[in-house]
């Protein structure tokens, strides 16, 4: 799964990056502690401006 970092996060990346994670650690950590969003098209957008 694609995930854009909102802040940084130890032992993972800095904000903004773009990351491949795993599928549970994207949907059951990062993106439920506001950590990351779903890069999908919309995030993709946020991030390239």
């Amino acid at each position: 799964m694609e995930v854009i970092l909102k802040q940084d996060v130890n032992g993972v990346g800095d904000k903004n990056d773009l990351l491949i994670v795993k599928n549970g650690f994207g949907r059951n950590y990062l993106i439920p502690k506001g950590l990351a969003v779903l890069a999908d098209k919309s995030g993709k957008k946020v991030l390239a401006e």
